[in-house]
């Protein structure tokens, strides 16, 4: 899940990028959750204390911003104290879209190179952008979001690789929009010539075939040409990617929760853990601790030996007479039914299952190996042709089924693309509702309801 730098450099070179690092948001463990950093540029040690309120600040006004207040329980952020030899952001006066100098013209010597007039005055942005790269390696790794808060009270920003934002008074609102850019990779829905296709721009006006064609009509969703671009259109009059003290459209809000969901699974823990031994003559309880959206969106299903449970909650007991002697599976699947997506079939692009294989002996004990693995299948439904995704590599000896509604089992062809992606083809099976089933090593790691159109 984590985006982690490896740093190249000698460790004593690295190791002077070390500062304090201040937890502003911890839901939980930074391996489960996608994380945060704030970095401050401009700030001298003495004003460090400054910085860690304004970034506080922005990570309390992100989370009041839809999608991410429905998510706020999947993300940890921090605040990375960079101390600056000197205060400020650097401007040299050379924007081309103002008559300079708005403000004066400075070059303080801060620590991660920020400064206006990247283009356009209002642009802040660094050509040491390795810098901040060498101080995350340092100091958060295992960081997923990254912005910068440069120490200037003039208005700006602009999203990048990293965002980076003043502290104007719409410091709080900026810090929202550029992470539309450098984390959802939105684009602006005010005229920008400087980006192409995106989950918001696009050069298509169907309305059958355009990427936001389920949204169309609902919630004023439409098809907005640009004026300055007729050519290209956006989704949305008064989205926060076009005006700032907006809110997100439902386009974005989707594109957002899709980061989302790559990032990071909706499971956290489970139990009994892999190499657990139990007393299979007595009840076992299976428990899967979820990172909840808020509201709980999430959907949940349990299976055993190939059957659907009726337990649709985090947690099932199994009694002894459920086991068969030898190997027994149990699966339990998570997929999120949030309304903010509309997605087709969304529950089949992110699902998450975790799968416990009961190796239970005449001598009444059970071990237990357990496993978390996350997938996707699309098209679904298919025309006929389908492919399963694995977040990790599958293994040489996979086997995929499909049964129909009656349980029967109906031959398919399959092939392995590559080590994690399966190509199924069922051009020849008859329109309806099937469940795809998938064994690995003879254990069942899938059971899927796909439907044949």
């Amino acid at each position: 899940m984590k985006k982690t730098i490896f740093c190249l450099l000698l460790s004593s070179f690295c190791f002077s990028q070390t500062f304090e690092t201040v937890a502003l948001l911890q839901n939980g463990s930074n391996d489960k959750r996608i994380n945060i950093a704030v970095l401050g540029d401009g700030f001298t040690a003495a004003q460090l204390p400054n910085f860690v309120t304004s970034a506080q600040n922005t990570v309390n006004y992100l989370f009041t911003k839809s999608p991410y207040t429905e998510y706020k329980n999947y993300f940890n952020a921090y605040a990375i104290k960079v101390i600056s030899n000197e205060t400020g952001v650097k401007h040299p006066g050379t924007a081309t879209d103002v008559a300079e100098p708005v403000i004066p013209v400075t070059n303080p010597n801060n620590y991660l190179g920020s400064s206006f007039d990247f283009g356009v005055h209002r642009c802040i942005y660094s050509n040491t952008t390795n810098t901040v790269a060498q101080v995350l390696a340092a100091n958060l790794p295992d960081y997923d979001i990254t912005y910068i808060l440069g120490n200037s009270t003039e208005y700006g920003g602009c999203g990048g690789t990293y965002a980076f934002a003043s502290l104007n008074a719409s410091a709080n609102e900026i810090v929202v929009h550029e992470l539309g850019h450098s984390f959802g990779k939105l684009a602006d829905e005010y005229w920008f010539s400087g980006s192409g296709e995106s989950a918001n721009k696009t050069q298509n006006s169907n309305p059958a075939t355009i990427k936001w064609k389920n949204w169309v009509g609902t919630n004023n969703v439409g098809i907005y040409p640009h004026a300055e671009s007729p050519a290209w259109f956006r989704p949305h009059q008064s989205c926060e990617m076009r005006y700032l003290n907006q809110q997100f459209c439902s386009v974005c809000k989707e594109a957002i929760i899709e980061k989302i969901h790559t990032l990071v699974s909706p499971v956290d823990s489970f139990t009994p853990a892999n190499s657990s031994t139990v007393n299979a003559n007595a009840d076992v309880t299976f428990t899967v601790n979820e990172i909840l959206p808020i509201p709980n969106t999430l959907v949940n299903s349990w299976t055993l030996n190939g059957t659907t449970l009726a337990g649709t909650g985090n947690s099932i007991t199994i009694t002894p007479s459920q086991l068969n002697t030898g190997n027994n599976t149990l699966l339990f699947s998570v997929t999120d039914n949030n309304p903010l997506l509309l997605v087709t079939n969304h529950s089949t692009v992110h699902f998450t299952n975790v799968t416990w294989t009961l190796n239970k002996s005449t001598l009444g004990t059970s071990e237990i190996k357990a496993e978390e693995r996350r997938f996707s299948i699309y098209p679904n439904p298919t025309n006929g042709e389908l492919y399963i995704k694995g977040k990790k590599d599958f293994s040489k000896n996979v086997k995929v089924s499909l049964y129909d509604g009656s349980g029967k089992m109906i031959p398919v062809r399959f092939e392995m693309k590559d080590s994690s992606t399966l190509f199924v083809d069922i051009n020849n099976l008859t329109p309806g509702a099937y469940t795809l089933g998938v064994t690995e090593n003879k254990e069942l790691i899938i059971s899927h309801k796909i439907v044949k159109e």
